[in-house]
């Protein structure tokens, strides 16, 4: 300050440079770095009496921070931020300052939603598993657009007219189309032309233009040389949309919040319904949406199919333009006109595209080079473009020739020696190429272009060059150039360049040069010498699941194609003496290297290429019946790995995908004895499975045994649901089969049904419907007035159609159960025919017996008693007809329909119809011609999602799977003895469900290979050898009556008590898994419930479902092994010597058995009271009884004083004591409180109230910490472990209070493993299943606090925890763990020696443990 002053003393402060302003200064200096910081000062001194003065200096003013802007003013301190008007310099100057800085924030804005843009974006990518756009070919495409070039397509009326806006409009203002194309203006725009013509050209054209204009275009380009799968194209267009339109884009982030998956592998019609119908075309769009699909008749047949079945049912309202290109004619044009699909249609090879050649061919010729010509020859550009005829490929190949010609007669001469047809150019090139010095470099160079199936990069090609023919080229720049020019490198990807030189090259007119099989041969050959060689060997060390195979960056450079394509050119070899080499290294490679391969795919975290192989396989096996016999040795061990491969994804899959180093050692001894897997790699194991059911693979994945008759099944995506006769609804997961959610529907569930894409289930009763949401939570329920004869919900889920027995077919929404108007399936007057006994027809009023409805292809099913199907095609023409079996046209009464199937397959018309006189028939439901019959007495039918296998229960309780095409028998699945009252598939066609008495089974038979993985052409032809022989499968049948209910080890011996449904107690030995004894000495049918066993008196305790309660004697024989019948038959006899000391039947349900450390007394815990009994009295009096209140009351032997028994009551937060002699308390009569646990090694406290504890605590002898587990609501995937320090409680018989106790809390975050149950503590670690199936172990030697991870030893296949409920295991010894698996025990011996050490995650924003290499410990 210049002026003032004042006697506070503060007033000094003011002072330039003094300490508080300096302080100031420096504190504002570290919070101000974000900030837009402006310093203005005055630059006029202001008028102070008789003198002028600065009232604030510039020092003043000026703070002098990083990033700080000054600016002075032409003005006084009074005046400074006054202004007399806009057009004020001093306005203007701070006008300017402040625009500057928001320019410089919007810019760090648009940087920052940007960096948002692309993580969002690619975390979409990394959900649909879709790498980048199409931008390789885009760029491609402009590359060869020339200026000027198909400015006539843009500017065609056709064009104009199907574009929604003017797009000539100035800005451009493009206006949003909220109600679709307008009328009469078809949506598609159909480019089409011949081979070469630049119609790949003109799409990159018009994606510019679009572009240009700043619209939301999404765009795909088929290849000849590639086959992307529908649900790629799909993908491709889902994400590009999702790029460029914000409500797209959050709409696919929601989904994936929500736990929805979709990827590449995912079926195409689940994709188009769930992403396209169910949520895209749903919205409101702010601007129109414009695909672009280039070469559509690259597409696969069946697919293209598929895609214009789709195309056709897009809503008028929905606004997208769709502009494809494809050659005239053939199958586009075809599906167009049957899917009434209206166009524009424009086509290339006309005046204008002639115009686009003839200004590429200038700008290729010099204009000397013309000039030249002309002079001489006549117009050389007019020439080449009318021998072009409007190709231009051919263009593009003549001015590469015309470039080597260096006189004017050589022009001539290449001019005149090429036909208008290409196959005579083509034929010259060759020509040229044979008589160069590398004829065979460029023979073979072709050959692998040609036949590859997928581009290879230079780098690829030059490697298959070398292993091919031993010649190594120094660069890759000369492969078009020793070709002929026949193939292009762009992107660094080799590849034909047109679809014509590939055909040309492997047809007549080249007399062969490629012969197709003989160059797959060898490429198949190489490929096994380079999977059999040294980069695909498995470690040598036997620990090999701690070990990664060769990979990553030390990959030779044809491994990926190797492993990839193998099997894709065996399946294309034809039988020949040529190909009888190929089975010795095929069997050579399934006995060594085999597992690296399998290691190789799993870590691409995609399992398809498994099912891919499978196939492949099948095929060529299948040709080579023709040249070897099938009891060759190496066909017999690939015969075998394929089934065996098959299996690996199906159970295997998850654990793979997880680790996928376990195949060479946990895989290999978790197969069953007679795989190959087990066979060649899981002998050398000293490690070992012990159980009865293990010795082959079973086609049945699992069974559910209910107490009450199943009724109905439904099966979606993600779940399939149970639907029971005492009212209930089970949901359980597909992939793991675990319980997911039980709804009570109220009366027996006799209709189920699931929704297409949302998840939705519909129920219904005889009188009641009922719809769940895909969380199934109810959503609405209604009152039906008859018997409903079947469910099913419209394609996009937004309507339930119930068909009912009078004939009615009510409709509701599915989202709030309005009523809709009924759907009308039967024509006025409709009635059925029934022959008279005079031969004459009558005309009556029936009820039908049977309605079935097919929502996606709008026709419903009718059947009457001993009448035809009726055919009803409700969405159409509203027409009913009536198909009549072949015998019964003329008259006659027909047999009656039991059940049929729709295949709403759009590549397929087909349905199936199951007759009462034992005949199943096929026919086309549009033509009303039957195709096939098949006499089998079938009874129940359906059909896979996929339309390729039809599955019928029949009569005599069998199941049988035709291929629906054809109806070919592929295989017969049998030995269950009940009816089969169901039968559905799972969404990928390759699981099925049925249901029979009180059981649902899930099968998984080896035939259902997804026959739509083929990935050429030739997957037609290749059917014939994919069908398997029709044999019976037996599968093993599960006692359910014998089932584990409980077990027990017999103290620290090698034998375990197992307790069955059936009321017997079976003795089982842990070292070699057989069981010893069976004890009857319960009721038989009344299910054991309790165990325990006293090692000291050897005396056995077992309680069951009756209240029954026994104590026995058992003398169990030695641990020594018994190696001669005499001492196998003196240890039988040991185990049936026993002493029953008490038999008493308790007065209440037993829910929990402990026996005294001496064998005396035995206490048994009711709801209501606890009693001790004493042992060798056969009698029930009780010498002492305990009544508890708790309605969760747990009693635990003291780990540290055998004398005394803890009591935790009140979910576990009272700790009471007793001595176990007259149960006396040690304890205060309120017990000893224990402090709820708060977790002390977390860096978020979770909030209140703390998690309920559970009734169960582990603990292990002289040890005196009792440890539990418990889900934390403090973040997702967080495990608590809740200990009890029992040295800090002090036992006080005399006290009437006692002081609370603290829990300690470890909060700690497993990753996807989390705890599912804890096994036990066994020594120094608590070990447990984790929720991905996992046995894992935590030390205990040190405190939990101080572990910086956990240990996994081997994972559990997911079919041993079908359905099973609680998990029934333990830790038997040092290195094995014993579980139950239904009615069988499973000992895994040895298997807790594999250790790899995971690290805990980290969830408080600080360093997360490095994760170490796995170790796996073995002998």
């Amino acid at each position: 300050m210049s002026i003032g002053s004042g006697s506070k003393a503060f007033v000094k402060e003011l002072i330039p440079g003094s300490g508080t302003l300096q302080a100031i200064n420096d504190e504002f200096r570290h919070v101000c770095n974000d900030v837009g910081l402006w310093s203005f000062f005055e630059g006029v001194p202001t008028a102070a009496g008789p003198t002028n003065v600065m009232v604030v200096e510039k020092e003043s003013a000026v703070m002098g921070l990083p990033g700080e802007h000054t600016q002075y003013l032409q003005a006084d301190h009074r005046r400074l931020c006054k202004f007399e008007s806009p057009e004020d310099p001093n306005y203007n100057i701070l006008l300017r300052c402040f625009n500057t800085t928001i320019e410089e924030i919007e810019k760090l804005y648009i940087a920052d939603r940007s960096e948002n843009h692309r993580a969002q974006m690619k975390q979409i990518a990394q959900a649909f598993d879709v790498a980048e756009r199409p931008d390789a070919d885009f760029i491609r495409m402009l590359d060869k657009l020339h200026t000027g070039s198909c400015e006539w397509l843009t500017a065609h009326p056709s064009f104009q007219d199907w574009l929604p806006c003017d797009m000539m409009d100035a800005g451009p203002a493009i206006k949003a189309i909220t109600a679709g194309p307008p009328k009469m203006i078809p949506r598609f725009l159909w480019l089409t032309g011949p081979p070469g013509s630049g119609k790949s050209v003109a799409a990159g054209h018009v994606i510019r233009y679009l572009g240009s204009y700043n619209l939301d275009c999404a765009y795909f380009f088929f290849k000849s040389n590639e086959k992307p799968s529908l649900t790629q194209l799909l993908l491709s267009m889902a994400l590009q949309m999702a790029e460029s339109n914000f409500q797209i884009r959050h709409t696919f982030l929601a989904m994936m919040e929500e736990g929805e998956s979709i990827d590449s592998h995912s079926d195409h019609i689940m994709v188009w319904n769930n992403i396209f119908l169910g949520r895209i075309f749903k919205m409101a769009l702010s601007q129109p949406q414009y695909w672009v699909i280039d070469a559509l008749d690259e597409c696969s047949s069946r697919a293209l199919a598929t895609l214009m079945s789709m195309f056709s049912r897009i809503e008028p309202s929905v606004p997208l333009r769709i502009f494809i290109t494809s050659r005239p004619n053939g199958h586009v044009e075809r599906l167009l006109n049957q899917e009434r699909i209206v166009r524009a249609e424009m086509h290339t090879g006309q005046a204008d595209s002639l115009k686009d050649i003839d200004a590429f061919v200038r700008s290729r010729l010099s204009p000397n080079m013309i000039e030249d010509f002309n002079e001489a020859e006549g117009d050389l550009v007019a020439e080449i473009i009318e021998k072009s005829n409007g190709i231009f490929l051919w263009a593009s190949l003549i001015m590469t020739r015309l470039d080597e010609a260096h006189s004017i007669e050589a022009m001539r001469k290449t001019l005149s020696q090429v036909p208008t047809e290409m196959s005579g150019m083509y034929s010259g090139i060759l020509a040229g190429i044979v008589e160069s010095p590398d004829a065979d470099l460029a023979h073979c160079v072709l050959r692998w272009v040609v036949c590859a199936r997928k581009p290879l990069t230079t780098d690829e090609l030059r490697e298959v060059v070398r292993l091919d023919i031993s010649q190594t080229l120094r660069t890759s720049d000369r492969f078009a150039q020793i070709c002929g020019n026949l193939i292009t490198v762009d992107n660094d990807l080799v590849q034909v360049m047109h679809q014509t030189v590939k055909e040309f090259l492997t047809g007549p007119q080249s007399d062969y040069y490629i012969p197709r099989s003989w160059s797959h041969t060898r490429i198949a050959e190489l490929c096994l010498q380079h999977l059999n060689g040294r980069n695909f060997s498995p470690p040598r060390t036997r620990r090999a699941p701690a070990i990664a195979s060769k990979s990553g960056a030390g990959d030779g450079v044809f491994d990926e194609y190797a492993r990839t394509n193998f099997s894709y050119h065996l399946a294309h070899c034809a039988p020949s003496e040529s190909t009888l080499g190929l089975l010795p290294l095929l069997g050579t490679f399934v006995s060594s290297n085999v597992l690296t391969w399998i290691e190789r795919v799993a870590k691409t975290g995609r399992l398809s290429l498994l099912m891919r192989t499978t196939q492949n396989l099948k095929t060529y096996l299948g040709r080579q019946v023709a040249t070897s016999s099938p009891l060759d040795s190496d066909h017999q061990l690939t015969s075998r790995f394929t089934g065996d491969l098959v299996r690996l994804s199906a159970i295997y899959g998850p654990n793979l995908l997880n680790m996928p180093s376990c195949i060479y050692s946990l895989v290999p001894l978790l197969c069953p004895k007679s795989s190959i897997i087990h066979w060649k790699f899981g002998k050398r194991f000293k490690q070992q499975v012990l159980c009865g059911f293990n010795d082959d693979w079973d086609e049945r994945l699992s069974s559910f045994a209910f107490s009450s008759r199943v009724m109905s099944i439904a099966c979606a995506d993600q779940f399939f649901a149970v639907g029971l006769g005492d009212g209930s609804v089970r949901v359980y997961r597909q992939s793991t089969f675990e319980l997911l959610n039980t709804m009570q529907h109220g009366e027996p569930v006799r209709r189920l049904a699931s929704g297409n894409m949302t998840g939705m289930l519909v129920s219904a009763g005889l009188k009641t419907l009922k719809v769940w949401g895909p969380r199934q939570a109810l959503l609405w329920s209604a009152s039906i007035p008859e018997q409903q004869l079947s469910l099913r919900f419209s394609p996009d889920d937004a309507k339930v159609y119930v068909p009912l027995r009078n004939g009615d077919v009510y409709v509701y929404r599915s989202k709030n159960g309005a009523r809709l108007d009924s759907l009308e399936i039967l024509e006025e007057n409709s009635s059925s025919d029934s022959d008279s006994d005079g031969g004459e027809h009558q005309q009556k009023r029936t009820m039908p017996v049977l309605v079935k409805l097919s929502p996606v292809l709008g026709i419903a099913a009718l059947a009457y008693r001993s009448s035809h199907l009726q055919l009803s095609y409700y969405e159409s023409d509203d027409r009913v007809e009536a198909f009549e079996k072949e015998g019964y046209e003329d008259g006659g009464l027909p047999p009656q329909v039991l059940d049929v199937a729709f295949n709403e397959n759009a590549e397929q018309s087909l349905m199936a119809v199951a007759y009462q006189d034992g005949d199943l028939v096929t026919l086309d439901p549009w033509t009303l011609q039957q195709k096939n019959a098949y006499h089998l007495n079938a009874h129940t039918l359906a059909a896979s999602p996929d339309g390729h296998t039809l599955a019928a229960g029949d009569s005599e309780c069998v199941i049988s799977l035709f291929a629906f095409d054809g109806l070919r028998l592929l295989c017969r699945i049998g030995s269950l003895e009940e009816k089969i009252l169901g039968i559905v598939f799972a969404s990928n066609s390759l699981r099925f469900f049925d249901i029979r008495g009180s059981t649902c089974n899930v099968w998984e038979p080896a035939v259902l290979i997804k026959k739509n993985l083929a990935d050429d052409s030739s997957s037609e032809e290749a059917d014939d050898y994919l069908t398997p022989a029709s044999t019976l499968i037996c599968t093993r049948t599960f006692e359910d009556s014998r089932a584990i209910t409980v077990m027990t080890q017999a103290g620290d011996s090698n034998f375990l008590f197992c307790g069955r449904e059936d009321g017997s107690i079976t003795v089982h030995d842990t070292t070699s898994g057989r069981v010893c004894a069976e004890l009857k000495f319960h009721a038989r049918m009344v299910d054991i419930r309790h165990l325990e066993w006293n090692a000291q008196a050897k005396v056995l305790f077992s309680v069951d479902a009756s209240r029954r309660c026994i104590a026995t004697r058992v003398t169990l024989p030695t641990t020594t092994p018994a190696s001669n019948p005499l001492q196998k038959h003196q240890a039988h006899h040991q185990l049936h010597q026993l002493d029953h000391l008490l038999d008493f039947r308790a007065p209440d349900n037993v829910l929990q058995a402990l026996i005294s450390p001496d064998a005396t007394a035995v206490l048994i815990s009711t709801p209501s009271t606890t009693a001790l009994h004493p042992l060798g009295r056969n009698t029930d009096t009780a010498t002492a009884q305990f009544t508890t209140t708790s309605p969760k009351a747990r009693w635990l032997p003291h780990p540290t004083d055998p004398a005394l028994l803890l009591l935790f009551t009140n979910a576990s937060t009272t700790l009471h004591i007793f001595h176990w002699a007259g149960l006396t308390r040690q304890t205060p009569p309120g017990g000893i409180a224990l402090t709820p646990p708060r977790p002390n090694s977390h860096p978020h406290p979770y909030p209140r109230p703390p998690p309920d504890l559970s009734d169960t605590w582990f603990a292990r002898a002289g040890s005196a910490v009792l440890v539990q587990t418990v889900a934390l609501p403090c973040g997702r995937r967080t495990t608590g472990f809740v200990t009890l320090d029992l040295g800090g409680v002090v036992v006080d018989a005399r006290a009437t209070a006692a002081g609370p106790v603290a829990l300690g809390c470890v909060a700690r975050r497993l990753g996807d493993d989390g705890v599912q149950s804890v096994l036990g503590l066994f020594r120094s670690g608590l070990f447990f299943l984790s929720r991905r199936g996992w046995v894992c172990s935590v030390g205990l030697r040190r405190s939990l606090e101080r572990a910086r991870g956990y240990v996994r030893h081997f994972f559990v296949p997911s079919v041993w925890l079908a359905g099973a409920g609680e998990v029934v295991a333990r830790v038997v010894s040092k290195g094995s763990v014993a579980m139950v698996v239904r009615d069988e025990v499973v000992v895994l011996q040895g298997f807790l020696e594999f250790e790899t050490k995971t690290a805990f995650e980290d969830e408080g924003g600080g360093v997360s443990v490095p994760v170490p290499v796995p170790v796996i410990r073995t002998s």
